[in-house]
């Protein structure tokens, strides 16, 4: 595999010249270990199976900037415990999908994942496969080919297609990679911890028959497992940038972290509430939700914890609550008290309730944050604008933006704030990784958000409030 890493980084640093279609396989956001040996081993298979040489390039795309790789500490020892060079390694900003899309040159594979960020929305026409091994985020139709299994970790998935298809391709580093990934998302296939699958001991056990010198599952999971809960020496932004996904919707961001510490520890650190306000702004973020993972030192049995920060109270109380009040699955909160007056925190009860089962409640939640919030505003006189967060350009005269909205509505106090701060101290309005500010997102899409998401000028606005005037005023004459 060492010769297909080193040629396809190697045609990422040309801009791929004479190469008229490149296959991106591109991993979560999360940039796990699962993420990282999914893409690597899928990209390989395909570059072994998919024809000619000499036709289209197939190149794994890991999920996360260069300079953030560093942090996932267990990453770097399995891939260095296989003899994998990270210089060969290609990461998002170092490749232009928007761009390749555009010239009709790209095909994409998503691993590990099936529904695209926000930011990518541009690219879902170029996606002609997916493999993932959770249950859909989304009522999602796919258009094209979908894998899609309930099992410990995508690379189980990625094992058997390789075993099924190309066995021939499979030798000793490839295989450290998938058996490794596989021991610790299945936390050793321990039937106490219940979270390996028929198949996933099925994938393990062919792999240690066919490399019977393969690291013994217990030393294997420990030391991959210490180096991912070793936090020593990083900062409370690092710590949430090590493992971070980000739900969008209704013009609201929220960063979702696994934290490899317990809640203590994390409302511990210095001054935690000044950070946490530092990386929303960084980051252009609404909220962080930190979710905790610790283990009891007696049984090694999971503790789940969590923290809600936002320096808005509404958003603050209402992404806890539609956590809090979810029944599929119910992490089963209960509050604890903390130090600081922007962060709510909680223990978990439900151990079992992960990030990737508690993605989807965000979600769902943020995408109907619009819908709601105009339904209050027609009762109440007040709707959240944002909409106008969205737009095209930030709007910084707030006396503007009341001009924009029809009588009876007025922009709620954070959201003017918001507006007052501006661009230049809020955050620059984001571009996507297609050029543009703010990607729709169709319905039943691969990609997250709403219908009702994305940029619009102000004649749109103006034409959106007036239909809902229309409606009231049809309502209330008919004795509403």
């Amino acid at each position: 595999m060492d010769d297909f890493l080193m040629s396809s980084s190697a045609a990422a640093k040309t801009s791929f010249q004479g190469k008229k279609k490149v296959h991106v396989v591109l991993g979560s956001e999360s940039c796990d270990l699962d993420s990282v040996v999914s893409s690597l081993a899928m990209a390989y298979f395909l570059s072994r199976t998919s024809g000619p040489p000499g036709g289209s390039l197939v190149l794994p795309v890991l999920n996360v900037p260069r300079s953030q790789f560093h942090l996932r500490a267990e990453v770097l020892l399995l891939l260095r415990e296989a003899g994998v060079a990270p210089e060969t390694l290609v990461f998002r900003d170092e490749v232009d999908l928007g761009r390749l899309h555009g010239d009709r040159r790209l095909a994409l594979t998503l691993v590990d994942h099936h529904v695209l960020p926000s930011t990518y929305s541009c690219l879902e026409g170029a996606v002609v496969e997916v493999i993932d091994h959770q249950q859909l985020e989304t009522t999602t139709s796919f258009s094209c080919h979908a894998t899609m299994e309930v099992v410990a970790s995508c690379t189980t998935l990625v094992t058997d297609r390789i075993l099924s298809r190309a066995p021939e391709i499979l030798d000793r580093q490839l295989a450290l990679l998938l058996y490794g990934v596989m021991v610790v998302d299945s936390a050793i296939l321990s039937p106490q911890v219940g979270k390996g699958t028929i198949k996933d001991s099925q994938m393990v056990l062919l792999l240690q028959t066919q490399f019977p010198d393969l690291p013994h599952r217990g030393a294997l999971h420990t030391s991959l497992h210490t180096a991912k809960f070793d936090l020593s020496g990083l900062s409370t932004e690092q710590i949430l940038l090590k493992d971070m996904r980000t739900v969008y919707g209704g013009g609201i961001r929220v960063a979702v972290s696994n934290v490899y510490t317990s809640l203590d520890s994390f409302l511990r650190r210095e001054n935690l509430q000044q950070q946490l306000c530092d990386f929303c702004r960084s980051h252009r973020l609404d909220a962080v939700v930190a979710m905790m993972i610790s283990f009891n030192d007696q049984s090694d049995e999971p503790i789940r914890q969590l923290a809600v920060y936002s320096s808005s109270s509404q958003y603050r109380q209402e992404i806890s609550h539609a956590l809090v009040n979810n029944q599929s699955p119910a992490p089963c909160l209960s509050p604890v008290t903390s130090p600081y007056k922007d962060i709510l925190a909680y223990h978990q009860g439900n151990a079992l309730a992960s990030r990737r089962k508690l993605l989807p409640v965000l979600t769902h939640f943020l995408s109907h944050w619009w819908q709601r919030e105009v339904h209050c505003g027609a009762d109440g006189g007040e709707v959240l604008e944002d909409q106008l967060d969205q737009s095209e350009v930030m709007v910084s005269d707030t006396d503007l933006a009341d001009d924009l909205l029809p009588h009876g509505y007025s922009i709620s106090r954070h959201h003017r704030r918001r507006l007052q701060m501006g661009a230049e101290d809020y955050g620059n309005v984001e571009e996507d990784h297609c050029g543009r500010t703010t990607p729709p997102a169709p319905m039943n899409s691969l990609v997250d958000g709403c219908p009702l998401d994305g940029g619009f000028n102000q004649e749109a606005l103006l034409e959106k409030f007036n239909r809902m005037g229309g409606v009231e005023e049809e309502q209330g004459g008919s004795g509403r």
